[in-house]
């Protein structure tokens, strides 16, 4: 199984390539762009941004780090924004992972306001949403990956279910955007989230099945989106791997640990990211 790790962490310190070489020093073996803040680069933000992603897929792979995975731009303030600017950002987000590689690219549902008792609105606005991504889709031979969210309740001020949280809600999102037999869409199964929300994981993972594509793997103690490396959290991770192996997953191994690299010196970070990497192996080994 490949072992891949995001690029969001490094590319705050370094240029993006560097932080590509880094990776691939560290010993993972494929990269997952994070395209989070993408109006802020101006590396995407040109005209020449389809040539820029071609060329950091060419470098990937130039140094035997190709770039199978990506997550596309998801911090806007919506209710202060035209909503079609956004979506054309996430949208360039997509392309220009595709342009660079990624063949799974994880695009967050719309759950930005209320959700509790508003089940049916968020479905029917996600079921819009995520078809536009169609053409990329079948321009360009990519998987756009469903994320299951939490979000923090409005009066209990606490974390609470969100979009896809429950695996019910999660199958029904996949298998509506694949009623067409194309299969462009597929989950993305973020497992910090499955704690943070109360729902049991293995019972989460035998339900989705084959409908996992994509991991987002990290630990967390229950309470709070820790986003570090598994080992460190309270989050079963052996019977979750176990139940992964189960179900048939076959996809990579994606660390989306980088909070485990945020206070660590500058002369250790190298260090650091090898062992994430060396977590990384020794997990993705319980396959």
């Amino acid at each position: 199984m490949l072992i891949c790790e995001q690029t969001e962490h490094l590319e705050s310190i370094y240029p993006l390539e560097q932080a590509l070489s880094l990776i691939k020093e560290a010993g993972f073996d494929a990269a997952d762009l994070s395209l989070f803040h993408l109006e802020k680069n101006p590396r995407w933000m040109g005209e020449d941004y389809k040539e820029k992603a071609k060329q950091i897929g060419d470098y990937a792979r130039s140094i035997v780090l190709p770039i199978l995975q990506a997550h596309a731009p998801f911090s806007f303030k919506y209710k202060e924004r035209d909503f079609e600017e956004i979506f054309q950002i996430v949208y360039r987000g997509v392309e220009i992972a595709a342009l660079a590689g990624a063949k799974k690219i994880v695009v967050h549902p719309l759950h930005y306001a209320e959700y509790e008792y508003h089940e049916e609105e968020w479905f029917e606005a996600n079921m819009a949403y995520y078809r536009r991504f169609k053409p990329l889709c079948e321009q360009y031979g990519v998987q756009i990956c469903v994320e299951n969210m939490w979000k923090t309740h409005k009066y209990r001020k606490c974390i609470d279910h969100s979009v896809c949280s429950r695996p019910e809600e999660f199958i029904r999102y996949l298998d509506t955007l694949n009623a067409d037999g194309k299969n462009h869409f597929t989950a993305c199964l973020d497992l910090g989230h499955i704690g943070l929300v109360g729902e049991k994981p293995d019972r989460m993972i035998a339900l989705l099945g084959k409908r996992i594509g994509a991991l987002h793997i990290h630990d967390n103690n229950y309470r709070e989106d820790s986003h570090t490396l598994p080992g460190l959290g309270k989050m079963p991770m052996e019977l979750i791997f176990s139940a992964l192996k189960k179900a048939g997953y076959e996809g990579i191994f994606t660390l989306e640990a980088d909070n485990f690299l945020k206070n660590i010196p500058l002369p250790l970070l190298p260090n650091a990211l090898s062992f994430m990497a060396e977590t990384a192996r020794y997990y993705a080994n319980l396959f």
